[in-house]
């Protein structure tokens, strides 16, 4: 019978999971940018578009969507690769530019 408990033990003891190690998201936020390379933190030259931030989407120096442009509507589906070359123009529901950043 002690046998029968032992092995009961470890097979119970096999079945049940260790919590994951915490690892740090992979969104490029402030606290990521820091440790990026300068020549990249600044890759897509977003400095240069923050002006537009306020502005409607529908403005002419708005570049065009694009390989290396996405205009992130509230209702679009993007991907989670950081970009470092990819320019990201955030639109909010009445079609104002509510941010421009790298990703």
């Amino acid at each position: 019978m002690k046998r029968g408990f032992v092995l009961l033990a470890f097979a119970a003891a096999a079945c049940t999971t260790t919590p994951a190690a915490t690892t740090s998201p992979k969104t490029p936020d402030a606290a990521n940018a820091a440790v990026l390379p300068p020549e990249q933190a600044d890759a897509c030259k977003a400095s240069s578009y923050a002006g537009l931030v306020g502005k409607p989407a529908i403005d002419p120096d708005i570049p065009p969507a694009g390989r290396l442009v996405r205009h992130i509507r509230p209702d679009s589906i993007v991907t989670m690769e950081y970009v470092f070359a990819r320019l990201n123009i955030e639109i909010d529901t009445q079609g104002v530019i509510t941010g421009v950043r790298c990703g």
